[in-house]
């Protein structure tokens, strides 16, 4: 019975180097991958007019949702600066009674 433990604990061991050895082949392929090769490809799908449209609109798009997202940055710092303002009256304010309670 001990022998047969012995042999299935060894067979894991086996099995998990073996994963293990895979895994970082794997991981080593990947790693020297060449990805930029790939965004290339797909930049290029098929070069017709219906494809290079669509990357036009869609680069479009973006353009609007970043100009959108940066006519809204001003605003919402002009409001934090007015909060932050607001709050520094109100610490300002509690301020001299915390001074003097903690000069008693």
């Amino acid at each position: 019975m001990a022998s047969g433990l012995k042999v299935i604990a060894a067979l894991g061991a086996i099995a998990a180097g073996a994963a293990a050895i895979f895994a970082f082949k794997k991981h080593k392929e990947l790693e020297n991958y060449d990805y930029e090769d790939l965004d290339e490809d797909f930049d290029d799908c098929c070069g017709c007019d219906e494809c290079s449209d669509e990357a036009d609109e869609a680069d479009k798009a973006e353009d609007a949702e970043k100009s959108e997202e940066k006519a809204e940055e001003p605003a919402e710092d002009e409001a934090a600066t007015e909060e932050d303002a607001d709050v520094e009256v109100q610490l300002d304010a509690i301020e001299e009674p915390v001074e003097d309670v903690d000069k008693e």
